[in-house]
């Protein structure tokens, strides 16, 4: 791939055409079963983790087993991953979703404190979490080394937050890889990058017999993963959180 303006020749970028409301059992999939490319910065040795446990209901059990443990129910972790998506309850969710099929993962967007963000960084920074979940707000100004793949759950509205986003990886002339979620909505935001880019998105396949394998087992994750998010009163804190923003408008409106 040859280098542009805007990404670099070390980055490689595909998108992986999926419908809307599948994305969740091929997120799983890519993040289990990373490209040949990436697989590699893994951290090394990679620490086994078990599906979560959700209020003492049963763990969802998942068929990507560690050949480095005897345990039936213990995955590999992927490499150092950023998933960004549009909304902070999405964040939300989708870092519960991962964590309650065993990836470890920590969420990064406005709704937190300053302590909370700081100590989601802290944990990918160390390479406790090999996944960070986060918004455009949440990741600006981030700058991390070595994170191998940056997925795109939802597609950005323009160009310029694609290139900030795929620029989190290869850096400093490391090697990196992009993936675009893209979606039936998604047609016209992918030729806004591709024109702004210069070049083409590949078309990644996965294969999808194996990715439908989990289809039940995804969607039992991401009914407790709503349960949690629901019993942790996320949706009181968004609420709270547009009224203080109104407020604010309100005021700066008053003092002009």
């Amino acid at each position: 791939m040859t280098a542009t303006v805007e990404t670099v020749e070390t980055l490689e970028q595909f998108y992986l055409l999926v419908p809307s409301h599948v994305r969740e059992p091929y997120l799983f999939h890519l993040l289990c079963n990373p490209p040949d490319s990436i697989i590699n910065m893994r951290v090394s040795p990679p620490e086994p983790t078990k599906p979560k446990k959700y209020k003492g209901k049963s763990t969802i059990k998942s068929s990507h087993k560690s050949t480095s443990t005897d345990d039936p129910d213990a995955i590999e972790q992927p490499p150092p991953t950023i998933i960004f998506c549009a909304r902070t309850r999405t964040a939300a969710f989708v870092s519960a979703l991962l964590k309650t099929l065993g990836i470890r993962s920590t969420a990064l967007h406005s709704r937190l404190t300053q302590r909370e963000r700081l100590n989601a960084l802290g944990l990918f920074r160390a390479r406790v979490v090999p996944v960070l979940v986060t918004t455009d707000v949440g990741a600006r100004g981030l700058d991390i080394d070595d994170v191998a793949l940056v997925v795109n759950w939802d597609m950005p509205q323009e160009p310029e937050e694609y290139t900030h986003r795929v620029g989190r990886t290869a850096r400093r002339g490391r090697s990196g890889l992009a993936v675009s979620f893209v979606t039936e909505r998604d047609e016209e935001r992918v030729l806004k990058i591709e024109e702004r880019i210069k070049t083409k998105l590949v078309e990644m396949t996965l294969p999808e017999e194996r990715v439908l394998e989990k289809l039940n087992e995804v969607a039992t994750a991401k009914r407790l993963a709503n349960m949690e998010l629901h019993d942790s009163d996320f949706g009181k804190r968004e609420e709270i959180h547009k009224i203080k923003n109104e407020k604010r408008k309100r005021m700066s409106a008053l003092k002009d």
